[in-house]
């Protein structure tokens, strides 16, 4: 980070990533010609998945046990004494021994648009899975109904901000009566034909992770759907978005990304360029205009006291309800064929979709990110706080060279938070708490923005473009004096940490503290 007059820090805004490696379960063989049949295969991989599950569940109720061991001392021996006799004196009756705790499990459904496999077959995994470990459960665990969750995540689907905050998923989820819950991901192989699978367990109250599956391939065959060139998958959107927003005289583009990893490849960048030029042009045939604009917030918006709802900060991009038109677009490379989906929102959050599976031969841009950013991102969103991290140009932002960055983080409820970004070079550093605002104590419901007025920096980008990351932890309490010292003492200064991962790992092993941690990839162009 380098200093320009009294008030400037630019920073090379580049973030080198590390891909998750997958483990593989090879088919059955025997003396037998006869092919393996592909279910057993994947039945053997839920048996793999559920032992790895069972014994971190194991592992993590005998530390649990040790610790409520450790901390009945001689002090609470002898208070539990003076009760007794305080009953004997009153003459009551003793109360009954407690028994072991009741642990309650359940699997959480795939979400319906984040997921790469059908519905049935996502289905299919988290039934045969449940089957598994129902089957070997320890005598004090107990599963959720699917009918219970299924209502739960009923409530969630219906109302979309709850996806985002991790509180009220968790109160939602305890309703049910979980105590943890037993997430699944699904990634596509290149080959279009195999998926990885993983699953974790994760506390509901404090976002621990007592156990994680290794990856595991599975068979699927994406190439079951007709699919069509890249120049007529432009032209079908773009007609498509004119004949339905007949009024849009306004596209701010805001970035077309590789699947989750919220990064935009030169060819998302290529497509969403091609998308607007053509809604320009069919207007101008029709002798209408279609501005290009920023999808950025207003000046206004990022000085009204910092405390929108996030719904209405994105919108805020938008000018108006009608006309005004925010584009964004995710799509994922399934073997032989691409699934590209195209999302215009206006300024009420009224959002109208494209979905087309396109052929990856008519594609010659590359279209995977040489780094993914899945494992520093594997626990966001889950925990006991709701944070949310976003920027002035919305999630996953598009920054050009010598343009300023502002950020806004919120939590749901008083917190403390740790902020840290890695850079083009590979370098980590700690960005909030910083020299300029020394307190990592956050208030709940109100928005902090990095850099403040009172923070005497402004962040602008420089060369090298490239992709870049913000992550950031929110605590229960202060955890200041846990910390590791270097990360206590330097801000803006490189830490001895070869990626996010290992900031994680340091801050998750503080140990009785409830944590939420959420990121945000800064994409850099020229």
């Amino acid at each position: 980070m380098r200093r320009s007059g009294s008030k400037l820090f630019p920073i090379c805004l580049i973030c080198a990533v590390i891909i998750l490696g997958a483990g593989q379960v090879a088919a059955k063989t025997g003396k037998s010609d006869k092919p393996a049949d592909p279910r057993d295969a994947r039945h053997e991989v839920v048996r793999q998945v559920a032992d790895e599950l069972i014994s971190g569940l194991r592992r993590a109720a005998e530390e649990a046990r040790a610790e409520t061991a450790r901390k009945n001392t001689l002090s609470t021996r002898l208070k539990e004494k003076a009760a007794q006799l305080k009953r004997w004196w009153r003459d009551e009756k003793p109360k009954p021994a407690s028994g072991p705790a009741v642990r309650r499990l359940a699997i959480w459904p795939f979400w319906k648009d984040k997921s790469v496999v059908s519905e049935d077959f996502a289905e299919m995994l988290s039934d045969s899975l449940l089957a598994e470990l129902v089957r070997r459960k320890d005598p004090n665990d107990r599963y959720v109904a699917r009918e219970d969750l299924k209502i739960v995540s009923k409530d969630i689907d219906e109302f979309n901000q709850l996806r985002q905050s991790s509180e009220k998923m968790g109160k939602l989820i305890r309703e049910a009566g979980a105590d943890i819950l037993i997430i699944g991901e699904v990634k596509p192989e290149v080959d279009g034909k195999t998926v990885y699978v993983r699953y974790r367990a994760t506390d509901a109250r404090t976002g621990a992770i007592p156990a994680t599956s290794g990856w595991y391939r599975v068979e699927y065959d994406f190439d079951r759907t007709a699919t069509m060139g890249i120049a007529d998958a432009v032209k079908r959107s773009a007609l498509f978005f004119r004949q339905r927003l007949k009024k849009m005289r306004t596209v701010r583009p805001q970035g077309v990304r590789f699947g989750e990893s919220g990064i935009q490849t030169p060819f998302g960048k290529w497509f969403a360029a091609r998308l607007v030029n053509e809604l320009q042009k069919t207007a101008g045939a029709a002798g209408q205009t279609i501005n290009v604009a920023d999808a950025i917030l207003s000046k206004e918006t990022r000085t009204r006291g910092l405390k929108l709802a996030r719904k209405a900060a994105t919108s805020q991009m938008a000018a108006t309800p009608t006309g005004d038109y925010i584009f964004s677009g995710r799509y994922w490379v399934l073997g032989e064929k691409v699934d590209l989906q195209l999302a215009m929102k206006d300024g009420s959050g009224k959002t109208m979709s494209w979905q087309g599976d396109v052929r990856s031969s008519s594609i010659d841009l590359p279209m995977k990110p040489k780094k993914t950013f899945a494992k520093d991102r594997q626990s966001d969103k889950l925990g006991p706080i709701s944070l949310h991290i976003g920027s002035d140009r919305g999630p996953n932002p598009i920054y050009h060279l010598k343009q300023k960055m502002n950020m806004f983080i919120e939590v749901s409820r008083d917190s403390y938070l740790y902020c840290f970004y890695r850079q083009a070079d590979g370098v980590v550093m700690r960005v909030f708490p910083n020299r300029y605002h020394e307190s990592a104590f956050i208030s709940g419901g109100a928005q902090q923005r990095i850099p403040s007025a009172a923070m005497a920096f402004e962040w602008v980008f420089s060369p090298p473009i490239g992709t870049e990351m913000m992550k950031c932890y929110a605590f229960d309490r202060d955890v200041g004096e846990a910390l590791p010292r270097l990360i206590r003492k330097l801000d803006f200064e490189p830490l001895p940490y070869g990626g996010l991962d290992e900031v994680t790992a340091q801050l998750r092993s503080i140990r009785g503290v409830g944590i939420a941690e959420n990121s945000m990839v800064v994409n850099v162009e020229r």
